[in-house]
Formats: C-alpha cells, structure tokens, sequence
C-alpha cells in the first residue's frame, strides 16, 4: 500500500505542476507578460516544482539528507540519462546560447556545490551548506534569469523586426495585429477566473503531493533500511524528474532536439541554485561524505555532457549511448555501496 501511495504522490505532485503551469501562462499572457518570458520562467521552470515541492518539505521534516538527494538523483537522471537516450534516438545540435552561456553556467553551478560542501574541510570552516551559501546561489540564479530572459529578449526583437517586414510587405500586418490582439484579450478575460482558480489548486497539490512523497519515501527507507539520502538519489530524484523527462520525448518526437536540451539544462541550474539554494537559506545542510561524493558526481556528469556540448556543438547518438551507460554504471553503484 506504501508503494501505491508514494506513486500517487508523484501523479498528485505531476498534475498540480502541470496545472499551476497552464493557468499561470494563461494569466501572464492577460496581464500581458511577453510570452518569451512565460516560457523561460513559468514553463522552463515550472518542470521543476516538483522538486522544490519535494525540498521545501524535506526541510520542513528535518530531511536534510532526502533534499540534497533528490537534487543530486534529479540531476544526474537528467543530464546523463534523459538527454542520452533522447540522443540515441535523435542526435541533438547545440545551439550558440547554450553552448556560450547556458552549459558554462550550469558547469559552474554544478562545480560551485561540491566546493561549498568541501570548504568546511578544506579551510576550516563548519561542515556545512549554509545560508550564506544559499544566497549566494540565490544570487547567481537571479543572474541567470536576468541574462537568459535580456538574450531571449533581443534575438526576439530581432525575429519581430523581420516579421513585420514581410507583413507590411504583403499588407495584412495591421489588421492581423488588431484581431489577433481582440481575440486573445476576450479569451484571457473570458477565462481569468477559471485559471486563477487552477493556480491555487495546481500549487496545493504540488505542496500536499510534495508532503505526501517525503513520508511515503521515508517509511520505505525505513521498512528496507536504506538512507533517506538513498531513497532521495534513486526513488525521489527520478520521480521528480518525470515532468522534464515527459516534456523532452515530448519535444523530441516533434523533432525539437533545441528544447530537450534547453529544458534539461535550465532544469538542472534551477535545481542547484535555486531550490537547493532557498533550501540551505532556510536551514544550513550538514554535509556528510556521501554528500560531497554524490556532489562532485553531479559535477562530473555535467562537465562530461557539457565537454560533448561545448566542444562539438552536438551530442550525437555514439555520446548518447556513453551517457546512458555512464548513468546505469552510476546507479549501480550507488544502490551496490548502499
């Protein structure tokens, strides 16, 4: 019974994601917040509530070794096998965005936390994450958003200026501008209610889906004797990452290999800086070994995938298949030193 509920606690956290992101996009666009910026915040980043969902009430349990896990687990299921197998079946190009800012950033986000997990050991300070740790991820992350939506911002200008080239040349730009403007503000207005009140419940069910797959994860460790660290790297960090690993064979099938990549890699630098970032803001982390390990591992996998992305500008179904078995190595592992 404990397992039937942990997965409807995933379905339950799943949905209310899914529903908080469809009725904020739909409410942005009323109050008129470019959809550009829609997409990298409320959508890119809206995948990734489940696992600050799943933070914020492992902290609120004293779980601190299920928080860090989940991240780690997430991360790793996520730059490893998600964009591998993708990659298998459909070899991804890396744009210059990514290759230039995005993957260096998500690098060094993923190089940053086993160096603030290890500073306590390496210049005498407390072994700890914390909250000073937390804001100054909160800080890079808010960079992170800045730059991504002032980039995004220009090339679509840019696209814009084109396109209203082309219509004015062919006459119809200012009567499309009206009925498309006409016809979008009776459907916000129209609607507004009913996406307000889908807000409120998608996000009580990411917090109550949140609560529910912390107690059912931890009656299962406890049953078998495994770490809350272990059940956060293997069980919870994989079923957080359903929504990225959902929206990418999504994506993928219509052939867009630009946001696989693109969502896995705001994904993963949301993940660190900052949910785990407002994590330690709220309660320092007392770092273990097996933390700094699973760290450092998160760093590695990134800069392998990163190295493949940055250096070649692809990631081709031969580096697929090295990242999928890099992943299967990994967890073997980690459940084989448990």
């Amino acid at each position: 019974m404990v397992y039937v509920l942990l997965i409807v606690s995933f379905a339950i956290l799943i949905k209310g994601a899914d529903i908080f992101i469809e009725g904020s996009s739909v409410v942005a666009k009323a109050f008129k917040i470019p959809e550009l910026i829609i997409g990298i915040v409320i959508v890119g980043f809206g995948t990734s509530l489940p696992e600050f969902a799943v933070n914020m009430a492992a902290i609120a349990n004293d779980s601190n070794e299920m928080a860090v896990g989940n991240i780690v687990g997430s991360n790793v299921f996520n730059i490893l096998f998600i964009v591998g197998a993708i990659a298998i079946f459909k070899p991804m190009i890396i744009d210059d965005k990514l290759a230039t800012f995005d993957f260096p950033l998500a690098i060094v986000a993923a190089i940053l936390l086993p160096f603030l997990a290890f500073d306590g050991t390496l210049l005498g300070f407390d072994q700890n994450l914390t909250r000073i740790d937390g804001i100054i991820f909160i800080f890079i992350f808010a960079y992170f958003v800045k730059e991504t939506i002032a980039k995004s911002l220009v090339d679509q200008k840019y696209k814009e200026k084109k396109m209203i080239i082309y219509e004015i040349a062919g006459g119809t730009f200012k009567l499309n501008k009206f009925l498309n403007g006409k016809n979008n503000k009776k459907t916000s207005l129209k609607h507004l209610s009913k996406d307000i009140a889908m807000i409120v419940v998608g996000l009580i069910a990411v917090v109550k889906g949140g609560d529910m797959v912390i107690e059912y994860a931890s009656e299962i460790a406890t049953t078998f004797g495994m770490s809350k660290h272990l059940v956060g790297l293997t069980i919870v960090g994989v079923g957080t990452s359903l929504p990225e690993f959902i929206v990418c064979i999504m994506a993928a099938r219509k052939g867009q290999q630009g946001i696989v990549i693109g969502n896995i890699v705001g994904s993963n630098t949301f993940n660190i800086l900052f949910t785990l970032g407002a994590s330690m803001a709220i309660k320092p982390i007392v770092v273990d070994h097996a933390m700094i390990t699973d760290a450092m591992n998160v760093g590695m996998a990134t800069i392998l995938v990163g190295a493949f992305a940055i250096l070649n500008k692809k990631i081709g179904r031969l580096a697929g298949f090295v990242l999928v078995m890099v992943y299967i190595i990994y967890m073997y592992s980690v459940i084989k030193g448990a």
